[in-house]
């Protein structure tokens, strides 16, 4: 296999989070119609804490999370936060390879060892290029 990289965008988290913050709001308000289930003041003080915590997540992708991932037969290399920290793997330091699917969700779970592993999650890939990602990862798991 020739060397591949698949490209995360901001605009992608930043369309799931909104989503999942106006959903979440959405019952929040639904719920309040009914007001010995929450207060009006309860309503503004949790969609207020959706808010802050939706934004903690983009500013927490900004900070570390995985912007480009590079992957040959050998090699898979992750590009970490705004200055792309690379942090590379050899196919021989990965113990597994997990592709979970959660909801809508779907992630890769790469084991290291019985205690480390690394998450990559669909939110910031667009679902064509993480489709990809999935089709050249998928052998990993099996040592040659």
């Amino acid at each position: 296999m020739e060397k591949a990289s698949f490209q995360a965008h901001l605009r992608y988290l930043l369309a799931t989070d909104i989503a999942a913050f106006l959903f979440a709001a959405l019952l929040v308000l639904i719920a309040s119609r009914i007001r010995a289930i929450i207060s009006p003041l309860a309503v503004v003080i949790v969609i207020a804490a959706f808010a802050v915590a939706f934004a903690g997540d983009v500013a927490l992708w900004l900070y570390r999370g995985i912007r480009s991932i590079d992957l040959d037969d050998q090699t898979l290399t992750l590009f970490r936060g705004m200055d792309l920290k690379a942090q590379s793997f050899t196919r021989e330091t990965v113990a597994g390879v997990e592709i979970k699917r959660r909801f809508l969700r779907r992630m890769v779970i790469l084991r290291l060892s019985r205690i480390r592993a690394v998450r990559i999650t669909e939110e910031a890939f667009p679902h064509e290029t993480f489709n990809n990602f999935l089709e050249a990862i998928s052998g990993w798991g099996q040592r040659n």
